[in-house]
């Protein structure tokens, strides 16, 4: 379960949050579109505002590697009754699951949440145009 706590401040984009502390936590295990990659880093980032507004209260769980290398603390978000955002932002299609070991708690969840939202046509995967997946972009492939 959550080891911390996280007022939601602002959503960066749609695996970025800030939290009223002044903590910037990046989501583990996912991937969302970036911001440049519009529309679909502007419908991400618009979906996890939806299911947290700003001032949410978080639970905060981390993984093995709690710090990347742009100093953002790596973590599984929880809203309050307890749904993982990391795994509903997957699951609603707005992002794609992103494993990096050693952090693979919740692998299992998040390839499912994938697979059914792609299986489903949900988000992205409903939308035509949408070719270049957000690790890519970010490496000017596409």
């Amino acid at each position: 379960m959550p080891s911390g706590d996280c007022v939601l401040s602002f959503v960066i984009d749609g695996d970025s949050v800030r939290c009223a502390d002044g903590r910037e936590i990046r989501l583990l295990a996912i991937d969302a579109p970036e911001m440049a990659q519009q529309p679909w880093g502007a419908r991400a980032r618009e979906e996890l505002l939806r299911v947290a507004p700003v001032s949410t209260p978080l639970g905060v769980e981390y993984d093995a590697v709690r710090v990347d290398t742009f100093d953002r603390d790596l973590a599984y978000l929880f809203l309050p009754g307890g749904d993982m955002l990391n795994e509903h932002v997957v699951a609603s299609g707005y992002a794609l699951a992103f494993i990096i070991p050693p952090n693979r708690r919740y692998e299992d969840r998040i390839e499912a949440a994938e697979a059914a939202a792609s299986a489903e046509g949900r988000g992205l995967w409903a939308e035509w145009g949408f070719t270049c997946r957000p690790a890519d972009f970010r490496q000017e492939r596409c």
